[in-house]
């Protein structure tokens, strides 16, 4: 396979991640060796290196039928294979949702998923685990054609009855009654296991059907898609922004209320068609130009992120080897984008998530190593002036060290208590945020949804579940202010009292999780009041609502839990390691006295002993800032790397 712009960025984000878990690592050992392994330190460590070995990258296309989307990923990423690999004849449009990606150890395959499982009260995260559900298709991946022609499976419909297609929630909109049957897809998911470069450096992709098969797949439409690391949302040139486009775009793309999220891609498919043999090259192009921008300001993004391609021309000018054509398709600059919002999402994730932690971990022991220098400067001030002092006043200062120490030891039981009453507050949270918590609930809901009535007793049952989240919100809220004021007022006790001067600490936020279960309570309640949602089977809406809604409210309030969890058993290490220096300071200060009082030989000792520690602890601070200024440029050097400047 020749180096394209995305195999080069793949490469360098591969290259990156190598890197920065040798650092990583790096830095581990060095904290242990050292004594400075803080249980803050290690978890932030080993959860970035965790995230730094997953290599999985997904690119999603989403959009209407017939707009070109697996024609574009042909072109995008198997043109290389001198034919079209994926189906897109006319007539022939895929069907259902596809995964592609590659795995070592299973052979070269097609797995399908049959349509019927819908009507099974089985999660599809399930279905994908247990291998007896799928029907698998050999692959011949050394013949590209014999392959293409395995891959129209994908293409493939049946008809149904009426009351079939509404059992599995596939009736829709149909409104015409004079037919008995009804056209839907033979597959429900399709998963492509084939070995290509692209996909052997991590890339997955998924390619997506039209609004109403990614509206009737929950677990596409609110797991799969918003996970993708990019996302090339398709439009055709010879359609523009269509109301079904918007409607793609403000369901499953943007969201109504969402701040824009990173990684999408508005790709205007189809050019070609504006190409007019009776217009000249300035014209087609200043026609392509205002279709971009008439584009970008319907959907009210940046003119930046619309680009537009004839995916056809695109596949047929690579396969023939037609630089001019593959120039002309607008095909390079889509590619270069779509590996450089790769690149920059995923570095700016783990930034976010797990750089970040380790930065503030190593911030924090800084402080502490920083607190320790200025207390043995402290005593070896006090050893020099020792030497000019009476015996009466060593014993004077000797007695006000320990007066120190005594009022150390009453703020220590303060500082017991106040962690005492931290955990408590830290349990309570817990508790709130736990999902199993809301078992209770759920069965009541499901009981109610299934012997509801009405449609209005439907909506009443699905209504009562952010009933409960909203007062479980409330009070978690509640009790994370609470520990926030416990830890800001312990905080400051040490900083009055015994003048430490330890990095304060992040503090935990529920507003991220509050407002993903707020946008979450709106698709609920678009979805109550839906059309199709009147359409469906009772079972298959109770099936549905938990399968999509509650399924969404069980991993945020999961994520919520665990980041309460993370916080609460690491917020306080910085305290603590600062309260047990401070100890050992003041009780090697007593030390230092009472030999002071005996012999005035060990003053000279002791403050050569202080200055060799000193040169220690500015030796870790320079090694530590070294490491983290390494972890901060590698990210920035990437990025240069790919793109080929370096």
């Amino acid at each position: 396979m020749l180096e394209t712009p995305l195999s080069r960025q793949l490469g360098a984000l591969r290259a990156w991640q190598t890197s920065q878990v040798r650092l990583l690592q790096r830095l581990q050992s060095w904290l242990q060796r050292h004594g400075l392994a803080t249980t803050q330190a290690q978890r932030a460590i080993g959860s970035a290196i965790d995230a730094l070995h997953d290599e999985r990258l997904t690119v999603a296309v989403a959009g209407e039928f017939s707009r070109g989307k697996t024609e574009l990923l042909n072109a995008l990423f198997f043109a290389d294979l001198g034919c079209r690999l994926l189906p897109t004849d006319a007539g022939r449009t895929t069907m259902c949702p596809t995964e592609i990606a590659y795995t070592p150890d299973v052979p070269p395959q097609l797995r399908l998923l049959p349509i019927e499982t819908r009507a099974e009260a089985v999660a599809l995260s399930a279905l994908r685990a247990d291998p007896s559900r799928w029907h698998v298709v050999d692959i011949d991946a050394d013949d590209p054609d014999v392959m293409a022609a395995t891959l129209g499976m994908l293409t493939e419909r049946q008809q149904v009855d009426r009351d079939s297609a509404a059992s599995l929630g596939l009736l829709g909109d149909a409104s015409d009654r004079s037919t008995q049957h009804v056209t839907i897809p033979r597959w429900r998911l399709a998963q492509l296991n084939i070995r290509h470069p692209l996909l052997e450096r991590g890339l997955r992709i998924l390619d997506t059907p039209g609004l109403n098969a990614i509206g009737s797949e929950p677990e596409l439409t609110y797991e799969m898609l918003p996970a993708a690391h990019a996302l090339l949302f398709v439009l055709g040139a010879d359609t523009g922004v269509t109301q079904s486009d918007l409607e793609i775009w403000r369901q499953f793309v943007h969201g109504a209320g969402r701040v824009s999220r990173p990684g999408v891609t508005v790709v205007l498919n189809k050019t070609d068609t504006l190409w007019d043999d009776l217009r000249t090259s300035h014209q087609v192009a200043a026609s392509i130009f205002d279709q971009c921008r008439n584009t970008a300001r319907t959907l009210a993004v940046d003119e930046q992120q619309v680009f537009a391609v004839s995916a056809q021309k695109a596949l047929l000018a690579r396969v023939k080897g037609d630089q001019a054509l593959e120039r002309r398709s607008g095909v390079a600059g889509l590619e270069r984008h779509l590996g450089e919002t790769i690149l920059d999402n995923r570095i700016a994730l783990i930034r976010e998530r797990h750089t970040q932690r380790v930065l503030q971990a190593t911030a924090a022991l800084q402080t502490t190593i920083c607190s320790r220098l200025e207390r043995n400067d402290e005593q070896r001030r006090n050893l020099l002036d020792l030497a000019n002092r009476s015996d009466a006043a060593i014993v004077r200062l000797l007695q006000a060290a320990q007066s120190d120490y005594a009022r150390y030891n009453a703020d220590l039981d303060i500082y017991r208590r106040n962690l005492l009453r931290f955990r408590r507050h830290a349990q309570r949270l817990l508790d709130t945020l736990d999902p199993a918590a809301l078992d209770d609930t759920l069965r009541q809901i499901h009981r109610r949804m299934t012997g509801a009535w009405t449609t209005a007793g439907l909506r009443s049952a699905m209504r009562t579940l952010f009933d409960v989240l909203d007062r479980r919100i409330e009070q978690a809220g509640g009790e994370a202010q609470r520990m926030r004021r416990l830890l800001r007022e312990t905080y400051r006790h040490f900083e009055k009292q015994h003048r430490f001067q330890t990095a304060h600490p992040s503090m935990l936020s529920i507003v991220r999780h509050q407002v993903e279960l707020s946008l979450l309570d709106q698709e609920a309640e678009i979805f109550r009041n839906s059309p199709r949602t009147t359409l469906m089977e009772q079972h298959f809406v109770t099936k549905r609502y938990f399968g999509t809604i509650v399924a969404r409210v069980r991993r945020i309030m999961d994520v919520a839990h665990d980041e309460a969890r993370q916080w609460s058993e690491t917020v306080m290490s910085p305290l603590s390691a600062e309260i047990h220096a401070y100890r050992d300071g003041v009780a090697q200060q007593i030390d230092d006295l009472q030999q002071t009082a005996g012999s005035r030989q060990t003053i000279q000792r002791r403050i050569d002993a202080l200055r060799r520690d000193n040169a220690r602890l500015r030796a870790q601070i320079g090694a530590l800032n070294k490491l983290d200024h390494k972890l901060a440029q590698g990210e920035q050097r990437v990025t240069a790397r790919a793109s080929g400047q370096n």
